[in-house]
């Protein structure tokens, strides 16, 4: 489960950072759809950070899946319009500060298995994270 979860988390940083770094200018929705993500994932990892019980990281499970039920769709088009960002290796410079950010996210993202882990079989924390890796999930292209 907690194999999942990280493997679920890193590929929406990877596949968000990748579209805003790779898009350009040619694709301002990546852009876009990157400015609504970076703050409800840091509104996330705060809480996980800041969480001492098994009800509040389910609390700060269920806000981010709030949040992330309503991007996905978004996620979803933007996968499915671009299918071709999910490969791009190189950051143009102009994306410097993205990537750092996105480079920054990643590690505290990380960091926050290691302190739900111990949580993981509280029946509240397994709901919310069982919720937000089907959400997650969703953001998949159809089909796919």
């Amino acid at each position: 489960m907690y194999r999942k979860m990280l493997c679920a988390g890193a590929a929406v940083l990877v596949l968000l950072f990748a579209a805003v770094c790779q898009a350009g200018d040619k694709y301002e929705e990546a852009s876009e759809l990157f400015a609504e993500y970076v703050p409800a994932l840091e509104n996330y990892l705060d809480a996980v950070e800041k969480a001492q019980s098994a009800g509040a990281f389910a609390v700060a499970i269920n806000a981010f899946a709030d949040e992330m039920a309503e991007l996905a769709p978004k996620m979803r088009e933007l996968n499915r319009k671009y299918p071709e960002l999910q490969n791009e290796q190189s950051v143009p410079p102009k994306y410097a500060e993205l990537e750092q950010k996105a480079d920054a996210l990643g590690e505290r993202f990380g960091q926050s298995f290691i302190r739900i882990a111990p949580f993981m079989e509280d029946p509240e924390v397994e709901k919310a994270n069982e919720r937000l890796m089907m959400i997650m999930e969703s953001m998949a292209p159809e089909g796919e």
